[in-house]
């Protein structure tokens, strides 16, 4: 369950990194099927193996303990990915991780408090080169700042 909330609010984190670029896509966000902790679950262990996460670091990843390293970093970006709000090429939708967050069937206010944090968090790291920590870092900004709301977004 805390892996699910940990990598929902990367999620919001990295889609808010190419804000400029994928702002404005209301239709995208509309039709994005929010995710459930069975997706989640999924997506880390594809993820694991994917970067070849070694045990000791999928351990740290299931006690919300996100070390800075490139694996983790790239671990980050794979599960944004398989989220549908982060890609390499345009980095966070910030719109896709707000209505993440917001829950199945909630009414998602793009313009509150909440958009804006997301929105912040990508635009502060989307100048990083390197794809996968421009999306641990976006990520790691939302959750620190806002892990209630990440936490909420994925109870069972």
């Amino acid at each position: 369950m805390k892996v699910l909330i940990l990598l929902l609010s990367l999620a919001l984190v990295l889609a808010s990194a190419d804000h400029h670029v994928h702002h404005h896509h209301a239709d995208g966000a509309s039709s994005y099927v929010v995710k459930s902790h069975d997706d989640l679950v999924s997506y880390r262990n594809a993820c694991a193996e994917k970067v070849h996460a070694p045990a000791e670091l999928v351990a740290k990843y299931k006690k919300w303990e996100y070390p800075d390293d490139a694996v983790t970093h790239c671990y980050l970006a794979c599960v944004f990915e398989k989220f549908g709000f982060y890609d390499e090429e345009h980095g966070f939708d910030v719109h896709k991780v707000h209505v993440q967050l917001s829950g199945p069937g909630s009414s998602v206010d793009h313009s509150d408090e909440t958009h804006q944090k997301i929105a912040q968090c990508a635009e502060t790291h989307s100048k990083e080169h390197n794809s996968c920590a421009k999306a641990y870092h976006s990520g790691m900004c939302f959750m620190n700042a806002n892990l209630h709301l990440v936490q909420h977004s994925v109870q069972a």
